[in-house]
């Protein structure tokens, strides 16, 4: 079950979408609050980048790895090490799915090969005050940083 693609990445193609409206789309200055909270997306934008492209090499390296051996046993442990890490993608997959723009940031970006995605687009998040956008970004940090453990702690 290895979701690996030779186009660019849905991600990829988000974080160079959401890196250009970070340059120019506020139409006021920022307050110190909402700098710290839009660094701290950009932070997790590249960070969550690196797992994605981790991700991609370890399970190229597993399955070439589980292709190649004959023995049963190193067969059946790399094949387990294989079910966590793509349990992983999967969860940063619904990770990516449930990020949240930040005001004055629009989706603008293309979608390859028919990929969709989705952010959530409520407008009670513009309502939000610049704490609780801060809050909102230490959050969805929080839980990358999780997946990048759980990746960590995977032992072949």
């Amino acid at each position: 079950m290895n979701h690996i693609s030779s186009t660019p990445s849905l991600f990829t193609l988000l974080l160079c979408g959401c890196l250009a409206l970070f340059s120019g789309c506020q139409d006021a200055e920022d307050s110190p609050v909402m700098k710290e909270a839009r660094a701290l997306q950009e932070e997790s934008n590249a960070v969550a980048l690196s797992l994605e492209q981790r991700l991609e090499l370890i399970q190229e390296d597993l399955s070439a790895r589980l292709q190649g051996s004959m023995e049963q046993e190193k067969a059946d442990q790399l094949s387990s090490v294989l079910e966590q890490v793509n349990a992983i993608e999967g969860r940063y997959e619904t990770w990516m799915s449930e990020q949240v723009l930040l005001p004055g940031a629009t989706c603008n970006h293309d979608h390859g090969d028919g990929e969709h995605h989705h952010h959530h687009h409520h407008a009670s998040m513009d309502d939000l005050s610049d704490g609780d956008h801060l809050e909102l970004q230490k959050a969805i940090r929080a839980e990358l940083d999780g997946l990048v453990n759980d990746l960590n702690a995977i032992r072949p």
